[in-house]
């Protein structure tokens, strides 16, 4: 019979190769594309997009993930269906309103908010317009695949997300062969999110047919998701506004060009946060079924920190040493020398928000996402302001270092949620780990410089490269006890060297 720490680790799995495929075809596809509809034309669709995912933010969906696991313990149906059933009607109220502002000011946002070149404006006036009719769409589909997580049903919602993936990114790199423009990629984008949708609901249905969207049931629930809703409101709302900024700001003042070196090396660190949030996605059900078990709570939570810990230094290191042969090798070396500074800052940011990933999941758990909301206004108005500033001394780089700024000065929210919901968790603890990783982050620096320093890289040098320095690091974490024996067993069992 399978352990709960072994359907964990497989559902972490899951939903890492949810995340892996469309990264993969993301790294293939974006150069593709990029060269073939100019580096102009594609800083302008990467605008249009980023301003149609944050334009209209007031998602409900994570509320029903939460409450889905949260009550299924208790077989309380009634809940789970009526916060299932507020968060689909709110959604679809909220994305058809947001649908009806992105279209009526699609103009307006084009020509005096981005103030996009006129060659693109018709374009880009049409694919606002059509990227607002994806919010309902993509909203609803949302509340399906939350009802999947909440179940742990992280099998189904990878298939979904890899075709996704494939769908989005195969349809782009045919469309910019074909020499189709932005207006068309962001069309194709619209009809993919009509499909996943539909099959969304396909799948939350199948695995659990006694839950979903009922026409007849309480409204006790509509409350608490509205409650819970808010807070996430606030800081997606935040987060989108700077995101907002932040692109109108590096369009207008630096062009279509220079967004694309500032955007594409910002989607790359954007992968790696996803990388983590998709293994950590499996934690979020476990964490709500344990509120009543402190100290298994606290367990899960420590080791979701460590992983965080153990990927992020790889991951700063070798963009900080490897980044611009990176960028070369996937590009070219103009665009890699543009783009490597932005890609280090980008990387730091990043970097910093998945080193408080379990903390904003411990937040959510305890039913205070109001933490998170007050850490996201403080960070972007920081960062928004420290924009102002620098954007004409210190120009693109400048924007970018305002942003990691204004994540670097909100770390400390990580002691305040462990000390308030945690009280197992000290700061011996993770002293204790600091010392324990230095080695390993040590070996991994001295590893790195050597390798990008002395060695012509191509593609092979660069993966076998990274992929040995990596491995060395592991076995010290291993070594140094960073990883402990129970970890060291899933490891094994993951390699097959020890059965499940």
């Amino acid at each position: 019979m399978r352990t709960r720490s072994g359907k964990l680790f497989l559902n972490s799995l899951y939903s890492l190769g949810g995340w892996l495929a469309p990264i993969l075809l993301g790294l293939f596809a974006t150069p593709f594309v990029l060269k073939h509809i100019g580096a102009e034309s594609y800083g302008v669709y990467i605008v249009i997009l980023g301003f149609v995912g944050y334009s209209f933010a007031f998602n409900l969906s994570r509320s029903v993930a939460k409450f889905v696991a949260e009550y299924r313990g208790s077989g309380n149906l009634e809940k789970i269906n009526s916060a299932i059933t507020s968060a689909f009607w709110l959604n679809c109220s909220i994305g058809l309103f947001g649908a009806i502002v992105v279209g009526l000011s699609a103009k307006w946002v084009v020509v005096d908010v981005l103030q996009i070149s006129p060659q693109y404006r018709e374009a880009a006036t049409f694919a606002l317009i059509v990227g607002g009719i994806s919010i309902p769409v993509t909203l609803v589909g949302q509340v399906f695949q939350s009802i999947l997580q909440g179940e742990q049903g992280f099998g189904a919602l990878s298939v979904i997300t890899n075709l996704s993936s494939i769908l989005i990114n195969g349809g782009n790199v045919a469309l910019a062969a074909m020499g189709f423009g932005v207006d068309s990629l962001l069309l194709w984008t619209l009809l993919v999110a009509v499909v996943i949708a539909g099959l969304s609901y396909i799948a939350s249905i199948r695995l659990s047919p006694d839950i979903g969207v009922k026409l007849t049931t309480s409204t006790d629930m509509i409350r608490p998701v509205l409650s819970y809703g808010a807070s996430l409101f606030v800081y997606q709302v935040c987060g989108g506004i700077l995101l907002l900024f932040e692109r109108a700001l590096v369009i207008r003042k630096f062009g279509g060009e220079v967004a694309s070196f500032y955007f594409v090396p910002m989607t790359l660190a954007i992968y790696f946060h996803g990388f983590v949030v998709s293994l950590l996605a499996a934690a979020f059900p476990v964490m709500n079924e344990l509120l009543g078990d402190a100290s298994r709570l606290a367990v899960l939570y420590e080791k979701s920190t460590k992983v965080v810990i153990a990927l992020t230094v790889p991951f700063l290191v070798t963009v900080f040493f490897g980044g611009h042969v990176f960028l070369s090798l996937w590009i070219d070396e103009e665009f890699a020398a543009k783009a490597y500074w932005l890609f280090v800052l980008h990387a730091g940011t990043f970097g910093v928000m998945v080193l408080m990933l379990a903390t904003w999941q411990l937040n959510e758990t305890f039913n205070k996402p109001s933490l998170n909301a007050w850490v996201t206004f403080i960070s972007s108005a920081i960062s928004l302001l420290l924009m102002l500033v620098t954007a004409d001394h210190w120009h693109a780089e400048g924007v970018a270092f305002s942003r990691l700024a204004g994540v670097a000065i909100t770390l400390p929210i990580v002691i305040y949620s462990e000390r308030r919901f945690l009280s197992s968790v000290g700061s011996s603890t993770w002293v204790g780990a600091f010392f324990r990783i230095l080695p390993a982050a040590g070996v991994l620096i001295l590893m790195e410089y050597a390798l990008f320093a002395s060695v012509a890289v191509g593609w092979g040098t660069f993966i076998v490269g990274t992929a040995i320095c990596t491995l060395v690091y592991g076995v010290l974490l291993l070594v140094t006890k960073f990883i402990a024996d129970d970890e060291r067993q899933i490891i094994m069992r993951l390699l097959k060297l020890a059965p499940f």
